[in-house]
């Protein structure tokens, strides 16, 4: 379970990366597909995750993936706004 977060810590690593470099849908989509895919592993494990949430390592983690998941929403969000006004406007 901690190793599945550690994974997702690391693919928001890529992202922000990603982000940094010039725009790519597909690399995005990308990331996207490596998030949902972990995310139906820890959902899959949900018991295990209930019975580790208290450890001093999940928590710790858990929290340098949320923190992270702000900084980049932070980042990407005006951008994603960017391109949605930029669509309905050629529509």
């Amino acid at each position: 379970m901690i190793q599945k977060l550690k994974i997702f810590d690391e693919t928001l690593d890529v992202l922000d990366k990603t982000n940094s470099k010039r725009f790519s849908s597909e690399k995005f989509k990308e990331i996207n597909s490596q998030f949902e895919e972990i995310l139906m592993e820890l959902k899959s494990d949900e018991e295990a995750l209930k019975i580790n949430k208290s450890s001093e390592e999940y928590i710790n983690i858990f929290n340098k993936i949320l923190n992270k998941i702000d900084m980049l929403e932070t980042k990407i969000l005006p951008k994603a706004n960017l391109l949605d006004s930029f669509s309905k406007t050629k529509s």
